[in-house]
């Protein structure tokens, strides 16, 4: 096995420990209704800015095909399907497509979910209009040969959406001086997490044919009190400036 290889082995077995909102809900009735609207609840009252997004997206495709690479339990991934698209999502961890498959089937809606590498997507070039892909590419070893992946399945005039962390922030900055990782804790710490500047980010998309990128998001979860304490507009204000997340929209 390769290193590249034996890294994306050790990502699985970290994502398939911390499936993505778990250590947050600490609930016991996983596969539930109620587990799945409460950790929808939860994801959406810190990320603020999905789902005008997802509105964004949904409009300017609708009924289009989309593919989400990194769907984790399918919080994002369900919102595209109730918006009318056709809906694909691949994951690394088992534990995760498990997750996804029984929402969608617990819900009444629809989609193809399959256990795959955002290295290696299993489709066929010019299969997709959208391709959305959120907090995951900074957790493969090769981020800039997963977004040309992503540019290979995308139809020509099709749309990549992608968010990559920003090293130009403040909560970069905050993990830095404390020495606790971006994802997982000290004692369990994702084996790979990386962050870009702007800069660095735009040359990944150097063969799509446009290339917009913003900053967003000035911290989450992890603030604990100063989520609670610090106005929501001086929140997104400052977000828009040294934000935690580059959201970038590339056009193939």
């Amino acid at each position: 096995m390769s290193g590249a290889e034996s890294q994306k082995a050790e990502v699985r077995e970290f994502w398939n420990r911390n499936v993505n909102q778990f250590n947050q809900l600490r609930r016991e009735d996983v596969g539930s209704r109620e587990f799945y609207d409460a950790a929808e609840a939860l994801r959406y009252q810190y990320h603020y800015h999905l789902q005008p997004l997802f509105d964004k997206i949904a409009a300017s495709y609708p009924e289009g095909k989309l593919l989400e690479v990194g769907c984790s339990m399918g919080n994002d991934t369900i919102q595209f399907a109730r918006r009318g698209m056709k809906v694909s999502a691949i994951d690394l961890t088992p534990a995760a497509i498990d997750l996804i498959r029984l929402r969608f089937k617990l819900y009444g809606e629809q989609g193809d979910f399959r256990v795959a590498d955002a290295e290696n997507l299993p489709f066929d070039r010019d299969t997709f209009d959208v391709v959305y892909s959120f907090g995951v590419l900074h957790h493969t070893p090769d981020t800039a040969g997963a977004i040309e992946e992503i540019r290979r399945v995308l139809r020509p005039g099709g749309t990549a959406h992608i968010m990559l962390y920003n090293k130009r922030s403040l909560n970069c900055l905050a993990h830095k001086l404390t020495g606790i990782p971006f994802d997982g804790s000290r004692k369990d710490p994702c084996p790979v997490e990386k962050s870009y500047l702007p800069s660095s980010a735009r040359r990944f998309f150097a063969n799509y044919t446009d290339t917009r990128l913003s900053v967003d998001y000035l911290y989450g979860t992890g603030w604990g009190l100063l989520n609670r304490i610090i106005p929501t507009a001086l929140h997104r204000g400052l977000g828009k400036v040294i934000g935690w997340h580059l959201m970038i929209e590339a056009v193939k």
